[in-house]
């Protein structure tokens, strides 16, 4: 006989650790986002030319 409070408990924590990595993925490629546009905000320091 098929024990649905087993199924039940090893679908939800496949479930909560599929959406779990999902969440983890999401925040660092925002943080990763976030430094990239820091990076390119800052202006390029170049010698001044006499003109």
């Amino acid at each position: 006989m098929i024990d649905w409070s087993l199924v039940a408990e090893i679908a939800g924590g496949g479930f909560g650790v599929t959406i779990l990595a999902l969440v983890i993925l999401c925040v660092a490629a925002w943080i990763m986002g976030l430094i990239v546009q820091k990076v390119k905000a800052k202006p390029e320091e170049t010698p001044e030319e006499d003109k």
